[in-house]
This record gives structure tokens, sequence and C-alpha cells, in this order.
């Protein structure tokens, strides 16, 4: 059998495509993993930032904390310097209008009893408000953990997911 000189051009461009063909699938599959190896990084990138974010609430909510204690402790040293001057203005009153001291002692009692309660609620409000501070901090924390970890997981099925595909189209 003789094979004419179309049919040799036909086979050699047959080869040629076949060859274009494998070159260009080869390209794709290279674009196409640096394009996922970007993907994953840039996934990594934004948890890290959603962490330094979370990071900075944390702060945020840390120096609340800080706040609502020290505010609470200005209050009370406040109050109680309000009642001893209302305790001297009592006892002034007392000796003033001639009454004796003895007999305004249960008065004097009851002021004291309500000035302590006053002191004590305001001490705890603080406490309170620094407690819930404190817990928005951990909270923050943790979400910026968990933020980074889930970037992480993305980032790995994102080059899984790439992976696949590139040999797909090999």
């Amino acid at each position: 059998m003789c094979v004419g000189p179309e049919a040799i051009v036909a086979m050699g461009l047959a080869a040629e495509g076949t060859a274009a063909a494998s070159t260009i699938a080869t390209v794709a599959s290279v674009g196409m993993g640096a394009m996922t190896g970007i993907t994953a990084l840039g996934t990594i990138q934004q948890g890290k930032a959603q962490q330094q974010m979370a990071n900075y609430n944390a702060q945020v909510a840390q120096n609340q904390a800080i706040a609502a204690r020290q505010k609470a402790e200005f209050e009370e040293k406040a109050h109680r310097r309000q009642v001893a001057q209302l305790k001297g203005t009592q006892r002034a009153g007392a000796g003033a209008s001639g009454g004796e001291l003895l007999d305004m002692g249960d008065i004097f009692d009851m002021t004291a009893e309500e000035a302590e309660l006053d002191a004590l609620a305001i001490r705890y409000g603080g406490q309170m408000g620094a407690t819930a501070a404190q817990q928005r901090a951990t909270l923050a924390r943790m979400e910026g953990r968990a933020a980074k970890q889930a970037s992480y997981t993305d980032a790995g099925k994102t080059l899984l997911t790439g992976a696949k595909s590139g040999l797909a189209l090999l």
C-alpha cells in the first residue's frame, strides 16, 4: 500500500494538533494551579485579618473592663465622701438643735447602713460591667482564632479542589 503526500501532510498536521492541544492543556493546568494558590493565600490572609480585627475588639473590651472598674471605684469613693459629709451635717444639726447624740444614734445607724448598701451597689455595678467587658474580650479572641483556623481549612479545600480540576485538564 502506498501512502500519498496528502496523507503524510494530514498525519503531520494531526500530530501537530495533538501536541498543541497537549501544550494548551498544560498551560491551562499551570495557570489554574497558580490561581488556586493565589486564592488559597488570599483566604489565609483574610483569616489573619479577621483575627487581627478580633484581637483589636478584644483589646477594646479589655479597656472597657478596666474603665468600668475604675469608674466604679471612683464613684464608690465619691459616695463615701458624700456620706461622711452627710453624717457630719447630721451631727452638727443634732447638736445645734439641742438633741442628744444618743437619741440620734438610730438615725446615724440607718444612714450608715444605707450608705454602705449604696456603696456596695456601686461596686457591684462596676464589677458586673467589667465582667461583661471581659467576656466580650474573651469571645472576640475566640472568634479570631476560629476565623484564622477556618481560613486554613478553606485554603486547604481550595487547593484540593484546584488540584482535582488541574488533573482533570491533563
